[in-house]
């Protein structure tokens, strides 16, 4: 198999399928392009999420907290703590560790979230360091949202723009690759671009159809995945998609994709209101883009610059894996 996020098709015979037994008390159950669990607390919902980080070196403590709290938030939850597991390859000094654990706390009070406890082991399994937080929020019954509440006619929008993520990552690690210089304040406005906190709890007090924060397989796999859950399809209009210059940059020079791209730091947000949202985002401070709508269907459809249709039918292989696996081959 390769190295990634496994294909929907995969999961739901590998995985989805052997889970049988559901609780009457969680609200929310383990599906397709559904980004936690939402269990009954009376007046409240808590929102449960589990995320690795596996493709990072530096900045991975930051990464890891991010990309969990950024899924209670596209459930419109309040993140509260954050536990995680750090596994780390023999051989590895102290000083890492305790660099990864500054930057996990760093980060998580900067969210106002605490660190709740986990595990930390030293072991030969692994190659690299694999962080994995598991985070915990709150929200008010009556207002958590769920990938799956897209309805035909909504407005698609993402905020702040495709990427980030991935470009964070690619200029921190892979700078020897490219022609030209990236500066440590540049990576740093990308580093800051990363939660989606804001964003998911204005536009759940707003009152959303549906939220997906765009990870793996970027703005075209969250698509698929929220067309999944709700059983609808999508247009996405590549002319409207906000490209970030140094994205488009690093994109044009990799061979990159930047629209299947890890994107971590972007919310794709469905609203039947999508130009009055847009503003109350950008009021906020948050840039935001209508770039596509939610059609009759069963997957989404990205109309290109050219006009070309091209149908999204398959599980979309992020473009950082697959730039990983032409690295490691030396093309």
């Amino acid at each position: 198999m390769k190295a990634g996020k496994l294909s929907g098709e995969l999961l739901e015979r590998m995985v989805l399928s052997t889970i049988q037994f559901h609780r009457d008390d969680v609200l929310v159950h383990a599906g397709l392009g559904e980004d936690c669990a939402v269990i009954d607390f009376g007046e409240e919902v808590c929102l449960i999420t589990s995320d690795p980080i596996t493709g990072a070196v530096e900045g991975i403590g930051e990464l890891a907290v991010h990309v969990a709290c950024n899924d209670l938030a596209a459930n419109g939850g309040t993140p509260v703590g954050v536990q995680v597991v750090l596994l780390v390859p023999e051989g590895t000094n102290e000083g890492f560790i305790h660099q990864v654990m500054e930057d996990i706390q760093r980060t998580a009070a900067a969210l106002q979230v605490e660190v709740m406890g986990g595990h930390t082991e030293v072991t030969s399994r692994v190659r690299d360091c694999v962080v994995s937080v598991t985070a915990v929020g709150r929200a008010p019954k009556e207002r958590y949202v769920t990938s799956g509440g897209a309805k035909p006619g909504d407005d698609i929008l993402i905020t702040k723009g495709v990427g980030i993520e991935a470009t964070a990552i690619l200029a921190r690690d892979f700078s020897h690759l490219l022609p030209f210089v990236i500066s440590e304040e540049q990576i740093g406005d990308f580093t800051k671009r990363l939660s989606v906190v804001p964003e998911g709890l204005l536009a759940a007090e707003f009152g959303v159809h549906a939220m997906h924060d765009v990870t793996e397989g970027g703005l075209l796999g969250a698509a698929r995945e929220v067309c999944a859950a709700a059983g609808v399809g999508a247009e996405i209009w590549e002319k409207d998609v906000f490209v970030p210059s140094l994205t488009a940059q690093i994109c044009d020079c990799l061979k990159l994709d930047p629209l299947a791209l890890l994107s971590s730091g972007s919310m794709l947000i469905v609203s039947p209101q999508g130009a009055e949202l847009q503003d109350k985002l950008e009021q906020a401070g948050i840039p935001a883009f209508v770039v596509g709508r939610i059609t009759e269907g069963d997957h989404p459809v990205l109309i290109r610059n050219s006009g070309e249709h091209v149908h999204i039918t398959a599980h979309v292989e992020d473009e950082l894996w697959r730039f990983f696996a032409r690295a490691e081959e030396g093309n």
